[in-house]
């Protein structure tokens, strides 16, 4: 039986070695500044995207891949296999799965593409898609796959402490006002990713504060199975992140930097930790 092939899109911002290794074929999102419009990971580093983060006057939008980019990768993929586990934003947040949803009814007739929410954002989406992609490696079947990936996602969390509003209200996501005054006291909000529940809880005056906050959260939840720490452009705070968990970290755990489709609602200064709780 072919092996099942796996999907994601770009949001996941597992780096390119890995998604080598484990033959994940990433979809990239569309990241556009100003007139200009560019493929994450492809017409544009990471290191570009956030110096230009900062010193551009056109505050960057995103986009969803074409449909047509879905099909298209889709058919490629017919060639290889009869079963594709495609994994993305839930659609409340993003048109990327409509647009999946569009490209795989394109190819229905050769092809059967399964759709999978994943509930998550970023490497916790990154984490999900790594262990799925390690059991389409190592044979499991379709139907495993899609029991493995309802057993994953309850148990797949994000967290991570913001430096700064002023993304989240540029991008829509807080008012003005809240985003002013949070700044004016230092508030640093912790944010939670959980079974495609976003949440700013916990706003927290000081870095140091919020921090160790989080990490006293995140320690009530062990044990780990996977653990990745990230971060945009910080990696000491992830590194501290680390050692302050470090009797709690399971073998291989990572340190990743955010893409920046995500990058542009947290922004720059933001670390945190993504982890798929023990059973």
């Amino acid at each position: 039986m072919p092996p099942v092939k796996i999907v994601v899109d770009s949001t996941a911002d597992l780096p390119p070695d890995v998604t080598a290794d484990l033959d994940i074929t990433v979809i990239p999102c569309l990241i556009r500044f100003g007139d200009q419009t560019f493929r994450e990971g492809v017409d544009m580093s990471r290191a570009e995207f956030f110096a230009r983060l900062q010193t551009d006057p056109h505050f960057p939008g995103t986009a969803a891949p074409a449909p047509g980019v879905f099909e298209e990768t889709y058919r490629r993929l017919a060639a290889e296999t009869d079963a594709v586990v495609s994994i993305h934003l839930s659609p409340q947040y993003s048109g990327i799965f409509n647009a999946a949803r569009l490209g795989a009814e394109a190819v229905a007739d050769s092809l059967r593409v399964v759709l999978v929410d994943a509930g998550q954002i970023s490497l916790g989406m990154g984490l999900i898609t790594m262990v799925v992609a390690e059991a389409a490696r190592d044979g499991a079947s379709l139907q495993e796959i899609l029991d493995l990936l309802d057993d994953l996602k309850p148990r797949t969390h994000l967290f991570a402490t913001l430096n700064t509003l002023d993304n989240l209200r540029r991008g829509g996501r807080v008012s003005g006002l809240v985003a002013r005054v949070g700044n004016l006291l230092h508030i640093k909000p912790i944010l939670h990713v959980h079974q495609g529940q976003i949440l700013l809880h916990d706003r927290v005056r000081s870095w140091e504060r919020a921090q160790w906050h989080l990490v006293e959260t995140v320690r009530t939840m062990a044990p780990f199975e996977r653990v990745m720490l990230i971060h945009t452009q910080r990696p000491e705070a992830a590194q501290a992140l680390g050692q302050a968990l470090a009797d709690l970290l399971p073998p291989h755990t990572y340190t990743f930097e955010v893409g920046t489709t995500i990058g542009i609602h947290v922004g720059i200064g933001a670390a945190g930790v993504a982890f798929i709780q023990a059973r």
